[in-house]
């Protein structure tokens, strides 16, 4: 097992942090090693804290040893007995799916259970035992990225490769087969999530040559290498200390990122164990015994000796062994191209392998952008009108915007709302503090316009959804910045009601401005600070960026308008 193995990892950090606090001296010693960056990964995802000196890590969960699996990597699902509720075993991951479907027939110590209940909310299995005489095999789709290359060697006739894949896999339903003789009973389709993992695996890059090769042959080339992938898997567990299980594979005839055939055997635990780096190693020794194999069993179009795999999602079709024995010499260079006739095999009239040039096109230039950071306060406390599901009747007293563009503040009273809306209707982005829930329902008494539909950042709400809970404007303005609000709103409606207005205004000013500093900290640092319930002074961190910000706001919107 790859100690290294970045999910499980993840769990032993977590626990490692529940004791004490994980150190960048000493702990992470390699500031660009793979554990450091594990460590920022996983606060982005606050299952760490960084300490507001960012020397350490806390966990945020009271015991994470619970919720870290030793048998597994994933998530894991408790069978139960649907009667008695008797634990009857455990199953994680993508297995869940194949094997605890709804209606699967589960064998677990020779004893037969029917599913009859998929839980995947509660992470639970309902199942009866049953005497069948079917067993069931479930049927899947499966797509891989290419996500990075680590290590390539040319072999014999193609190149190898090892890297990190994402492996997208659909169930799409299941078939019943008899037990005596693996007839085909039925097919039963099936509504579930797919199952997408990152793992390591290596590719076998096939040329077009080798796919010239079998159709002069009148073979079928995908079943070919499909069949080949399957003899890959099926002996590669004499090489490694591993079950067929461990592993998965996929054959492709045209991958659209290599542009060419390929065959992809992966670790089939996220993240890896090191299975693909053993298959990488012992790859030429591993081809020789599939080819052994294929042409010293005496079946004549396969059979489970050499080519059917029993876990196979296309119910083993299409398979041509005859195919995948050619496929084979021709790859470990003991057919050559030139005795198959494909000599100059790729090359097409006046293909001498010189690019053309690019063609680059202008670059446009940019356009200035109006930021807005705006906030309001109101005439009337909420209790007055009724609570605050009645933000409307609350009328605007001041409201403040600073124009980055500009580069200065702006007041207005009730009596200019309508330039204030113009300014906001004539922002690129406008960025607040509860803006969406509070202001914009001040505003909504005063025009018809959707404030909801104007391009609008709201630091709330990313707080709120990173943390789970909210914190003040107050809060983080004393933590991140060492500053505190000059006021609160029931001063600033006392302030409105004795007719000082000037105070009001800078009060709301001072506000603003502090939106606009924990904005540009976020966006600059990639945290704010805050403080814990048990007084640590730690960093949430923030994946804030302009550009993404708007574009992502302008896809957003789009997407709303389309849907209306």
């Amino acid at each position: 097992v790859d100690p290294g193995n970045r999910v499980v990892l993840r769990g032993h950090l977590m626990c490692a942090a529940a004791e004490l606090p994980l150190q960048e001296q000493g702990d992470l010693f390699d500031p660009k090693g793979e554990l450091s960056s594990l460590v920022k990964e996983m606060e982005r995802e606050r299952l760490l804290l960084r300490s507001a000196s960012g020397q350490e890590w806390y966990t945020t969960k009271r015991r994470p040893q619970r919720e870290v699996d030793i048998r597994a990597a994933g998530e894991t699902y408790t069978i139960l007995e649907e009667k008695t509720n008797r634990v009857v075993g455990k199953n994680s991951g993508l297995r869940t799916l194949t094997e605890c479907h709804h209606g699967a027939i589960y064998l677990h110590r020779a004893e037969h259970y029917l599913v009859t209940k998929l839980d995947l909310e509660r992470k639970n299995v309902r199942v009866r035992p049953v005497r069948t005489p079917y067993y069931t095999r479930a049927r899947s789709e499966k797509e891989t990225e290419i996500l990075e290359r680590q290590r390539s060697r040319p072999v014999g006739n193609f190149v190898v490769l090892q890297g990190r894949l994402r492996v997208t896999e659909r169930i799409t339903g299941y078939e019943k087969r008899r037990i005596s003789g693996q007839d085909l009973l039925s097919v039963h389709p099936l509504e579930l999530p797919p199952v997408v993992f990152e793992t390591v695996g290596i590719w076998l890059e096939i040329d077009d040559f080798v796919k010239e090769a079998v159709q002069r042959t009148e073979g079928h080339f995908m079943g070919g290498i499909h069949a080949l992938e399957h003899a890959i898997i099926a002996l590669f567990p004499l090489f490694a200390l591993c079950d067929r299980d461990d592993v998965g594979g996929i054959s492709i005839p045209l991958h659209p990122q290599l542009g060419k055939a390929a065959i992809f055997v992966y670790d089939g635990h996220p993240d890896g164990v090191g299975l693909a780096e053993r298959a990488y190693e012992v790859l030429e020794e591993l081809l020789e015994a599939v080819l052994s194999t294929l042409e010293g069993c005496d079946c004549e179009e396969g059979c489970p000796g050499c080519i059917h795999s029993p876990k196979c999602g296309s119910g083993n079709k299409p398979l041509d062994k005859r195919a995948a024995i050619l496929i084979l010499k021709t790859l470990l260079g003991k057919v050559s191209p030139r005795e198959l006739g494909l000599e100059n095999a790729g090359m097409g009239p006046g293909d001498d392998g010189v690019p053309l040039p690019a063609v680059r096109p202008p670059v446009p230039q940019p356009r200035a952008r109006r930021i807005l950071f705006f906030d309001l306060e109101t005439q009337k406390t909420a209790e007055e009108v009724g609570g605050w599901n009645n933000k409307h009747l609350m009328r605007l007293s001041v409201a403040v915007i600073y124009d980055a563009m500009e580069g200065g503040f702006h007041h207005f009273t009730e009596k200019q709302v309508g330039e204030l809306l113009d300014r906001l209707k004539g922002a690129d982005l406008i960025v607040g503090f509860n803006v969406r829930s509070f202001d914009y329902k001040v505003l909504s008494a005063y025009t018809p316009l959707a404030l909801e539909e104007l391009p609008t950042f709201d630091m709330l709400e990313e707080v709120r959804e990173r943390l789970g809970f909210r914190l003040s404007l107050d809060h983080l303005a004393l933590h991140t910045l060492g500053e505190r609000k000059s006021a609160n709103g029931l001063q600033a409606v006392a302030w409105f009601r004795e007719g000082r207005m000037e105070e009001l205004a800078a009060y709301c000013q001072k506000d603003v401005e502090i939106t606009r500093r924990l904005f540009e900290f976020g966006c600059k640092e990639g945290y704010l600070l805050y403080e814990t319930r048990e007084g640590q002074k730690v960093r949430l961190p923030l994946d804030w960026d302009l550009e993404r910000i708007m574009e992502n706001l302008k896809e957003a919107l789009r997407w709303g308008k389309e849907k209306h």
